[in-house]
């Protein structure tokens, strides 16, 4: 690749840093959330419960991902955040490689925390990166890289881990994951530039947490966030395991099918919820939020009616008989893909330059913390306690109970749009100050 200079930063190579984001994006989320496609397998093998199998695809990641979020963003805002990213990189690809030896409950744990710290330093690095990257009528469509690159790892790790679990084990499909984000680590740190920062002081993260929080806009956005990632975080961690007991299946088979109603719908969502606020936001910055409010409120009836439906209600489509709760999950997935990119977006609106990463860290941290933390834990324990009285189907009314957040969650957005407007004109106005 040519030298750093910011001069050589054409639409060919903001193109190529955003194709190597959206790799580690696709890395990071392979490896955080195979383990859902792997939870029968893994609780059989290691003779598991519901509870124990929640801690392993919540908390284990999540706890220490919160704390070591904010160190890593940090370091970003410091420092040369391709580095950052491929440290990172490398940390939670050989943690999740180290995780297919596992022998107990507490082994994999601790390969699941080593996991969470080194995805600490990826996302806010990388938002951080392409934000000084793609020029302003790019960068929520640059940012929506991540978002999509995401999604497309639950559905490749969802692929690739329901089939090489079914025909190899649940350790060499942790392997197949694993190790390749080694190599690509390397990939970051030789090619990826370095883009400028705007000069200014540095950024501490009390004081990037005290200057966001301060908008009260982006306080009514989080809390919505967070709210709305307990039901989301809970449903994408434990559907797989719902399609294994509701629907049968297995395998490859669980995994394409997840795609097909889960995670392909929501990477095209991404997109379209990106695009649509890029231009609806040039009107009016307030739809950054409405998006997200809109989206949710849109897509909850139909994720409930997908986890309600009959399984036997099918439908021939292409010569094959399918569920016709497929299609209600589909198009509930549409709709939920849509809010995170414009969040990010509305994130870096009122960060500084000095706090780009720090900006998305601080952001995502609670986010991730109470949601896949409390989300798959609350959506085990609660399908525990139904045991008794719903059997197989005590995790379909777990699902069910902890969807009645996601519309409480829109409204956090709708409280944040009173005042986003007036909020981002300050941050702006404090930014020429």
């Amino acid at each position: 690749m040519p030298n750093d200079s910011p001069a050589d930063h054409s639409r060919r190579y903001v193109l190529y840093a955003i194709a190597v984001v959206f790799l580690v994006s696709v890395f990071n989320v392979i490896d955080r959330y195979i383990l859902s496609v792997l939870a029968p397998a893994i609780k059989d093998d290691l003779g598991l419960s519901d509870t124990s199998m929640g801690l392993l695809l919540g908390p284990s990641f999540s706890v220490v991902h919160f704390l070591a979020v904010l160190p890593a963003a940090w370091l970003a805002d410091r420092y040369a955040r391709r580095t950052v990213i491929a440290l990172g990189l490398f940390v939670w690809s050989a943690m999740t490689s180290l995780g297919a030896g596992a022998q107990s409950f507490g082994q994999l744990f601790a390969t699941r925390m080593g996991v969470g710290i080194g995805e600490a330093a990826g996302s806010p690095p990388s938002v951080g990166l392409l934000s000084d990257t793609a020029p302003a009528s790019l960068r929520t469509r640059a940012l929506s890289a991540i978002t999509v690159g995401a999604l497309f790892g639950v559905a490749s790790g969802m692929v690739v881990g329901g089939y090489l679990g079914a025909t190899h084990g649940w350790r060499i499909a942790l392997l197949a994951v694993g190790l390749p984000g080694l190599a690509l680590a390397f990939l970051v740190r030789f090619t990826l530039r370095e883009p400028p920062r705007k000069k200014g002081p540095s950024v501490g993260p009390v004081e990037a947490t005290r200057h966001l929080f301060a908008f009260s806009s982006f306080r009514w956005a989080v809390a919505g966030a967070c709210v709305s990632n307990i039901a989301i975080a809970g449903r994408n961690l434990w559907e797989p395991s719902f399609l294994d007991r509701s629907y049968g299946l297995s395998g490859a088979e669980l995994g394409g099918v997840y795609v097909l109603i889960g995670a392909g719908p929501s990477a095209i969502g991404a997109l379209v919820g990106a695009s649509l606020a890029d231009r609806l936001a040039i009107r009016d910055m307030r739809w950054l939020v409405w998006v997200c409010a809109g989206a949710i409120a849109l897509g909850t009836p139909f994720l409930v009616a997908f986890l309600l439906w009959p399984a036997d209600h099918v439908v021939e489509i292409a010569g094959f008989m399918t569920p016709v709760a497929y299609a209600w999950s589909a198009i509930g997935s549409f709709f939920l893909g849509f809010f995170s990119p414009p969040m990010a977006t509305f994130a870096q609106s009122i960060a500084t330059p000095q706090m780009r990463s720090l900006a998305h860290a601080i952001w995502t941290m609670p986010f991730t913390l109470i949601g896949m933390g409390l989300g798959p834990l609350l959506v085990g324990q609660l399908s525990e306690s139904l045991t008794a009285s719903y059997a197989e189907d005590s995790l379909r009314y777990a699902l069910v109970a902890t969807s009645v957040l996601l519309p409480i969650g829109a409204l956090g957005f709708l409280f944040s749009a009173r005042d986003l407007r007036a909020d981002i004109a300050r941050a702006e106005r404090d930014e020429c100050a």
